[in-house]
């Protein structure tokens, strides 16, 4: 399963409601964040990462030495068990082979989700499923600001114009209106 959007449009907190509602029905399971961010950061990313897959699912620590072994190991430890993966953030295809590989190595009834800002990288990979994120219209976007800056679902009288102005500069991205809407919350107009 594939779902994309833009940075912001709440992606992750989608992939993490799924994960939540049906994570106890599989034997193996892991939630691997911020891929991206992992493999741009981190030195050894993708062997970083191939060792949380097996820790998670396995529920044994696991130590790989490079992208190679822990390519052998996933398909080998994981061969024919069913497994719920969540792989949030990719941005890039061997992100993905690197942690999933082929999805004949897997059990029947294994869900694999994958979040993403590219369209094509779904495409590619020929998921079953993608699930286009739509950004929030204005009613939606101006509850959720104001439940960040004034508590409430509505923002205050004298605060209705300025909401108004900062709902429309975050175009209907949820993390931008939940981080300014923090941000502002029990401040002064001015």
């Amino acid at each position: 399963i594939g779902i994309w959007g833009m940075g912001g449009s709440g992606k992750t907190t989608i992939a993490k409601f799924i994960y939540n509602q049906i994570h106890s029905r599989f034997p193996g399971k892991s939630f691997i964040e911020n891929i991206r961010k992992v493999c741009e950061t981190d030195g050894r990313g993708h062997a970083h990462l191939q060792e949380q897959l097996l820790t998670d699912v396995l529920k044994t620590k696991v130590k790989i030495h490079s992208v190679g072994m822990g390519t052998i190991m996933i398909e080998k430890r994981l061969s024919g068990k069913r497994v719920l993966i969540v792989l949030d953030d990719v941005n890039e295809i061997g992100q993905v082979e690197g942690l999933c590989g082929n999805c004949e190595w897997f059990g029947p009834g294994t869900v694999i989700i994958i979040t993403t800002r590219d369209v094509g990288l779904l495409n590619t990979l020929k998921v079953d499923c993608v699930y286009e994120m739509e950004q929030m219209n204005e009613n939606e976007s101006l509850e959720l600001f104001s439940w960040h800056a004034f508590d409430e679902a509505k923002p205050r009288k004298d605060f209705n114009e300025l909401a108004r102005s900062v709902v429309v500069y975050c175009g209907g991205l949820p993390l931008a209106l939940r981080v300014l809407g923090s941000y502002l919350n029990n401040r002064r107009k001015n």
